[in-house]
């Protein structure tokens, strides 16, 4: 009757939801599980159909489940970074109960799409730059060989045909170079380092004399040091800052960028945290903002936080992103990274 018999702790930590507080209850009257129990419904009923036809002893389906929308049967490999996509298999027992059984298989379809953007980036590399060298000195030699040789009007044509060819070509370039940057991108060489001094020497390059949105800085002082390629890192910074001062409108330029580090004690990691004062993540964006083209922005290639994203799977890192909502309304996004230690943290007992 689709009411919860028993959970084990695996289905909570899953979910992300107390189903032991729910036993005896409906599961689609659990918080954000409402689209997953009509799912499940669904699929049962279709597999009563076609077991006494085919023999079949269990169904089989693969889910995605947002954390702030209801679940939908997965049409392929994606996920939201902020949901869970799960393969659920279900069967009948003897009694007539219905057993559930799902794996969180999130990690996997986010590490295959990563691995297929990387081969997208690299035939964009060889299929597309090749000619556009040769595009650029075409424009350019017909501006030489016809400069002084046509009329002011149709010579002003020309000019401005040609920056517009050689401009677009250029546009071109840095495209295809940051999706060859984003497929070549090296495996981390894991050092010791200090986060904070890491975050200043970056920061270096953010003064105010350079920056229309200011960066303010809240550095924990009691951060050990991580486990982290500082090249990498820095990028990751980089990136972060960017992304957060492109997002901030200028009538609130004035509020800036944070950017936080903390020591999170119970956990043993040191968290990076980088907030900004804009709109805030489209809920469509929002599910899927670590893949490579997924942006906001008019002239972006959404390249930023995918590259977050594949340095934080090198450095074994865990990520978050979301909108900050403040009395429901949205104040901006943050993007939290957390990092290992240099030496595991003890608990001592």
């Amino acid at each position: 009757s689709g009411l919860v018999i028993s959970s084990n702790p695996g289905a909570t930590r899953i979910l992300r939801v107390p189903l032991a507080a729910f036993e005896g209850k409906p599961l689609g009257t659990a918080p954000g599980l409402q689209g997953l129990a009509e799912q499940v419904d669904h699929e049962f009923a279709g597999f009563l159909g076609a077991r006494s036809q085919h023999g079949l002893d269990h169904w089989q389906q693969s889910f995605e489940l947002a954390s702030t929308a209801a679940a939908t049967p997965s049409q392929g490999p994606s996920a939201g970074h902020n949901g869970v996509t799960l393969v659920a298999r279900g069967a009948v027992l003897p009694n007539r109960a219905r057993l559930l059984v799902f794996d969180d298989i999130s990690e996997i379809v986010s590490a295959q799409r990563a691995q297929a953007w990387g081969d997208v980036a690299r035939r964009l590399a060889h299929e597309i730059k090749n000619p556009l060298t040769p595009i650029q000195l075409s424009a350019e030699r017909l501006e030489m060989k016809l400069t002084g040789k046509l009329p002011d009007g149709e010579q002003a044509i020309l000019v401005k045909s040609i920056k517009t060819i050689v401009d677009q070509v250029d546009a071109m370039k840095r495209l295809v170079n940051e999706f060859r940057d984003y497929a070549r991108l090296p495996v981390a060489d894991l050092k010791p380092v200090d986060f904070n001094a890491l975050v200043l020497e970056v920061l270096s390059l953010y003064g105010e004399e350079t920056a229309t949105v200011p960066v303010h800085t809240e550095l924990d002082d009691q951060c050990p040091r991580v486990m982290g390629d500082a090249l990498q890192l820095r990028q990751v910074i980089h990136n972060l800052l960017q992304n957060a001062q492109d997002a901030t409108p200028p009538e609130r330029a004035h509020l800036g960028v944070i950017l936080r580090t903390q020591w999170v004690e119970t956990s043993g990691r040191v968290r990076l945290t980088v907030l900004d004062h804009g709109s805030g993540f489209p809920e469509h964006i929002l599910q899927r903002a670590f893949e490579p083209y997924i942006t906001t922005k008019p002239r972006g290639t959404g390249l930023g936080l995918a590259v977050v994203k594949k340095i934080a799977d090198e450095h074994g890192a865990r990520i978050d992103l979301r909108n900050r909502d403040i009395d429901g309304v949205v104040q901006g996004a943050q993007v939290s990274l957390s990092f290992e230690t240099e030496t595991p943290h003890q608990h001592i007992i």
